[in-house]
């Protein structure tokens, strides 16, 4: 199989049919993620020793950007690209992730065209939306204030104390997020293309480590796609809005029962009449089906089981790179005839032939 295959097999339900610029008609995929915490995760707030926090009916929840995981999701995305590439035809040398270079043409990669990017060309700023949703997240089960690990700072020595006997003073109190803890994501893609789904895919099931110091620590999360729907408009569902309506008791950890009754209940709760979805076999959603032959290729090929995967993967992102480099072009020819247009206007009001 090879990616115009699988992407001739993905219908066009919640997909733009290629990148533009401006988005006239904005269809959505939203994919359905649960995130396991595996090993303590420390996700910072404006206290550098915890998470910020929700209340939901009585219940304190951590509570996390999504940016928080959008930004590890995009350096693997990024890492990605630049494994793949073969004479800059997937990514630019010169493009870093939130280091705008001074060329629209060498800014065209997935990451800005998917997840988006602003910077200055020529003196002039440019905007590029992103076409990921990421919201706010939050634990579904309790987040335990009292929980808190005491740490200290060691000396070279591998103790507590300097050279000259004195004692460390250095402690901080970090509050993790405990594993066993469930979070459910909502990322919609919006009026994106098969591309960017496929894109975005590998980045959730290609990063497992998030948070503070995660350069120090292993895999800390699970990501899995338990359920993906389409829509013509607005597919975007909310975590708050789930913990708030469908969980009132407080559990230290939610059974897989536990977690597939509350998917369920609350997407049947808000489907709309053009919507379509699907989900995995252990995660039956009202009024959805089990996932299609298409998805589940999708989602393997994200995941890179097979060494074929690299090279769908390959395709795809060489053909977001020339739809980006096309609009570049669209855009320019536009603006050099608008240009020309007025300076013929000009010409004749100073009586220039």
């Amino acid at each position: 199989m090879n990616w115009s295959e699988l992407k001739n097999s993905i219908p066009n339900d919640g997909f733009a049919q290629k990148y533009e610029v401006y988005r006239r008609a904005r269809p959505t995929v939203t994919l359905v993620i649960l995130r396991t915490v595996t090993d303590p995760i420390l996700f910072r707030s404006s206290d550098p020793e915890r998470a910020e926090t929700q209340e939901f009916n009585g219940i304190i929840h951590a509570q996390v950007n999504g940016e928080k995981f959008v930004s590890k999701e995009r350096l693997a995305g990024l890492n990605l690209c630049r494994e793949l590439d073969e004479n800059e035809n997937i990514i630019s040398k010169e493009y870093t992730y939130n280091e705008p270079i001074n060329s629209l043409p060498k800014s065209q990669t997935a990451d800005m065209l998917t997840y988006g990017l602003a910077g200055t060309v020529s003196g002039a700023t440019f905007s590029q939306k992103s076409r990921v949703i990421e919201g706010y997240t939050y634990g579904l089960e309790p987040y335990d204030l009292m929980n808190r690990e005491a740490h200290n700072a060691l000396y070279e020595s591998g103790t507590m104390r300097d050279e000259s006997g004195g004692q460390s003073e250095s402690f901080f109190h970090p509050v993790k997020v405990q594993p066993g803890t469930h979070f459910i994501h909502f990322v919609t893609l919006e009026a994106g293309t098969k591309e960017m789904l496929l894109y975005v895919i590998h980045n959730i099931l290609g990063t497992g480590r998030y948070g503070a110091r995660e350069t120090r620590t292993g895999r800390d999360m699970k990501n899995e796609i338990v359920g993906l729907i389409t829509s013509s408009a607005d597919s975007s569902l909310s975590c708050g809005e789930l913990i708030r309506d469908h969980i009132t008791e407080s559990k230290d950890e939610l059974s897989q029962a536990d977690l597939k009754a509350v998917i369920s209940i609350y997407i049947g709760k808000h489907k709309r009449a053009d919507w379509k979805i699907y989900h995995t076999e252990n995660f039956e959603i009202s009024g959805g089906e089990k996932n299609p032959v298409w998805l589940t290729n999708l989602i393997d090929t994200g995941t890179r089981l097979k060494e074929e995967d690299s090279a769908i993967l390959k395709s795809a992102l060489e053909i977001l790179r020339n739809e980006g480099l096309e609009s570049v072009k669209k855009t320019e020819k536009k603006v050099e005839k608008k240009n020309g247009t007025d300076q013929n206007k000009l010409d004749e009001g100073n009586g220039v032939i």
